[in-house]
């Protein structure tokens, strides 16, 4: 009978023992977590100041200038064609001898054109939009790439720029070690 006792003494002990050990690996295993999810550093870098420090792109601002004072003659060319040709209508109309099918040709004339004026703007627009977008696009780029390297030379797991965020430690701005990286004084 001891022994048997002695036995259930030790399946009883050793079913103490996996409790206890495996509370322990639980405990281990969340500390581990939490501690690894303590050791991730945030940063902040000024996005938008660092870009418009870059050098050479105060250039792109004079090359999208350009480009969008080339659609706007183009676009003023049109609404002045489009008033001069409004102008006769109206003096057509005023004169009253003109024959009404000519006087709808004419304002046919009129709506098309308007609506290729309007056309023109809008696409003027998205084309100023990609415009934009494919003279930037190279120094972005540059900018990103020097963010993961700072970010990644200093052990930081996150960055984000200060525009997005609504408060930040001054301790962990990324933005002069991006300049530098940028050799942007």
């Amino acid at each position: 009978m001891f022994k048997i006792q002695k036995s259930n003494h030790l399946i009883h002990t050793s079913s103490n023992h996996l409790i206890i050990i495996s509370a322990f690996c639980f405990l281990f295993s969340a500390f581990s977590f939490f501690s690894g999810s303590a050791q991730s550093k945030f940063g902040h870098a000024d996005y938008t100041g660092i870009l418009s420090n870059m050098s050479g792109i105060d250039s792109i601002q004079k090359v999208l200038a350009n480009y969008v004072a080339d659609l706007q003659t183009i676009g003023e060319q049109m609404e002045k064609e489009f008033v001069e040709k409004q102008t006769a209508l109206e003096q057509m109309v005023n004169a009253g001898n003109t024959s009404q099918a000519i006087l709808k040709i004419k304002e046919d004339e009129l709506k098309a054109m308007y609506k290729r004026i309007m056309d023109f703007k809008q696409s003027a627009d998205a084309d100023i939009q990609d415009k934009q977008v494919e003279l930037l696009e190279p120094y972005q780029n540059k900018l990103s790439d020097a963010i993961k390297k700072v970010a990644k030379a200093n052990n930081y797991n996150y960055v984000f720029d200060i525009s997005v965020l609504l408060f930040y430690a001054p301790g962990d701005d990324l933005t002069n070690k991006v300049k530098a990286e940028l050799d942007i004084k």
